[in-house]
């Protein structure tokens, strides 16, 4: 909480200058048209929406502009920074005379749109490389000005901070190496200046790479700049772990996933800030004794009640807080599908991503149909395991063992689609959750003597590491470049290279962060968190193991929890006696499950009110036997 305010203050002292110009510029002596147009004494109420998905960060700066024209305003944030928004969420309040709105609101929107579009751009980016260890970095390529605000909107999207300017970091780059006469001696020349400062060096090529990673002590960081892929790779491969490598040039959104496959640790990207697209963002105001209509929560109430015992509607933990509010039961994925299916409701309503949804038709009596409030809503981690994709790769491991239904079995985590559960089903597989994976390997093992996990190479490397397997026995997938029959052959466990693009987010210097700010915070994590991070922590389980274990905990307890951030909040919340933190310094929330909102379950439960059914999940039969024969195994082991 200190570091959050620390940042704020931080972020508004960098703030009030731009705020006071952009004022100045814009309003001068007055806003000419509200002052023509509205009484004086007229108060209004503004609701800035999103017109846009994206990631919204500069909330305190909007705020600071409006309290700027205006300390009587009120302004009211309806979601945090760094939060994903869906078109037509409401972003923030604000309510005050008329005029001072009206002359805020276009500087306001200004820093608001620019620096949500730094963010959403961020996220992006990080979301690219979100399979990989990569980190996406910015460059010194702000708007000039605005460099904090700009680097701030960064982190917000998930991005770390490279140098903040040329004076708390060595950077020598080519013009400095030329104009030094070579690598070593300006090297030689920045630790005898600046004996405490980080250095970084820059190469153009890999025989300078070489003469970099001669140099002892070692550099902090080497940065390759504009190399080709295969340089990239080469140059991984030269450094060994030693140095940590950093791509430079030509860093496209097309080009991240493949930049990062090379191995590198870091990539920065200047289009970050010197070309993000702003944030579509607006902002209405209105009288506030206008009437409003019939509030989203009463709608949904309504309809609810109207619907009886025809709909139960489902929540994962990760739902906004408003749907929980109506949800019939909530929580994990496979909990809500069973739960589901023993109730005599003819429409399940699930208020998750898609998966999920499906996993509750395969397992839905006859004559029970399942919808969905928004079809689109997927996962990233599902996503990144296709049935052809894994088709090809048991193929290459058929190839390499022979008979690969003999020698390994396939194990599919919860979190893939049902034609991937039917995939297990079909070859003596199985399904696992984060609550059962370890029991679910021993299981697979105890048959035959490898597994092939996927998509989840966290969750499969963590659990697989608590059944004593050695990392050497571990083989990541690499869909460009698939491993040969040898590497096969001495495998145990082969992992999908999938991932979870908000358990990913967690990282070994959050988990150092916390223990040296709280030395007796304990840290507690979801198993799709990246090994290191999993190794750091105090307990790992699923989410209704870290639910669990926050209610079991006694009144005064310190948390510090790796995983989606409404939950974490939710627990905030329901345990005011203990303090509970996120993990991350910017606390990742999922965007797919953000899809799900009140409009657009109100406009389901309408649609069925109406006698219409709508955005209906169907699995077709023989997927849906295959991963219900997948699934039946899980719950028999």
């Amino acid at each position: 909480m200190h570091r959050k305010m620390e940042e704020k203050e931080l972020l508004l002292q960098a703030a009030k200058p731009l705020i006071d110009l952009a004022i100045a510029e814009d309003v001068g002596p007055g806003d000419v048209t509200s002052q023509a147009t509205l009484p004086a004494d007229l108060v209004l109420h503004g609701r800035i929406v999103a017109k846009a998905a994206g990631v919204v960060a500069g909330l305190p700066v909007a705020e600071a502009v409006f309290h700027a024209i205006d300390p009587a305003i009120e302004f009211t944030a309806r979601v945090a920074d760094g939060q994903e928004v869906v078109p037509g969420e409401v972003i923030a309040e604000v309510t005050g005379l008329g005029r001072s709105l009206l002359a805020a609101e276009r500087t306001a929107l200004n820093f608001l749109q620019r620096m949500s579009g730094i963010a959403t751009l961020t996220r992006q980016f990080v979301d690219a490389v979100a399979c990989t260890p990569a980190t996406i970095l910015d460059t010194r390529k702000t708007l000039p000005g605005h460099r904090l605000l700009d680097k701030y909107a960064v982190r917000m999207g998930g991005g770390q901070n490279h140098r903040l300017a040329l004076y708390d970091m060595i950077l020598i780059k080519d013009n400095h190496v030329d104009a030094a006469g070579g690598i070593l001696p300006a090297v030689a020349r920045a630790r005898a200046a600046y004996p405490a400062l980080p250095i970084e060096v820059e190469v153009r090529t890999l025989a300078e790479l070489r003469e970099v990673l001669g140099i002892t002590p070692p550099v902090d960081r080497v940065m390759l700049d504009n190399m080709s892929l295969a340089e990239m790779r080469q140059a991984v491969a030269l450094a060994a772990g030693r140095v940590p490598l950093e791509a430079s040039g030509n860093v496209t959104l097309e080009r991240a996933a493949e930049i990062a496959a090379t191995g590198v640790d870091l990539i920065s990207v200047g289009a970050l800030t010197h070309s993000a697209p702003a944030l579509d963002l607006s902002m209405k105001v209105a009288r506030p004794e206008a009437q409003a209509p019939l509030s989203l929560a009463s709608q949904l109430v309504e309809f609810k009640s109207g619907l009886g015992h025809r709909i139960v509607i489902l929540a994962h933990h990760y739902q906004r807080d408003e749907v929980m509010a109506v949800a019939d039961f909530r929580g994990d994925s496979l909990e809500l599908a069973r739960n589901a299916t023993r109730t005599d409701a003819e429409f399940i309503v699930f208020c998750g991503v898609h998966f999920m949804a499906e996993t509750a038709a395969v397992l839905a009596r006859p004559g029970q149909r399942v919808l969905s409030p928004d079809l689109t809503a997927g996962c990233y981690l599902a996503d990144t395991a296709t049935p052809e994709a894994v088709a090809a790769a048991w193929d290459r491991i058929d190839a390499a063992l022979g008979n690969a239904e003999a020698e390994i079995t396939p194990v599919t985590y919860v979190n893939s689609s049902a034609a991937l559960k039917a995939f297990c089903g079909q070859r003596g597989g199985i399904v696992c959750t984060s609550s059962n994976a370890e029991r679910v390997l021993r299981w697979a093992l105890e048959r035959r003597p490898r597994v092939f996990f996927f998509p989840d190479q966290h969750l499969g490397r963590n659990t697989a590491k608590r059944l004593g397997i050695p990392l050497t026995e571990m083989l990541l997938w690499d869909r460009d470049q698939p491993p040969d029959a040898e590497a096969i052959r001495r495998a145990r466990v082969i992992l999908w290279p999938g991932a979870c693009n908000v358990h990913q987010r967690f990282r070994p210097e959050h988990v150092r962060a916390r223990r040296e700010h709280f030395p007796d915070i304990r840290i507690l994590v979801h198993p799709e968190c990246p090994m290191k991070v999993v190794d750091l922590a105090d307990e790992v389980g699923s989410t209704a193991y870290i639910i669990q274990q926050v209610r079991a905990a006694p009144s005064g307890t310190r948390w510090a929890i790796g995983t989606e951030t409404r939950l974490v909040r939710r627990l905030q919340q329901e345990h005011p006696d203990q303090q509970i933190l996120s993990l991350a310094d910017v606390p990742p929330f999922c965007r797919t499950m953000s899809q799900i909102t009140e409009r657009n379950l109100v406009d389901l439960l309408a649609a069925l009110a109406r006698g219409q059914i709508v955005n209906e999940v169907v699995v077709d039969a023989e997927n849906a036997h295959w991963a219900r024969l997948a699934l039946e195994r899980m719950l028999q082991v």
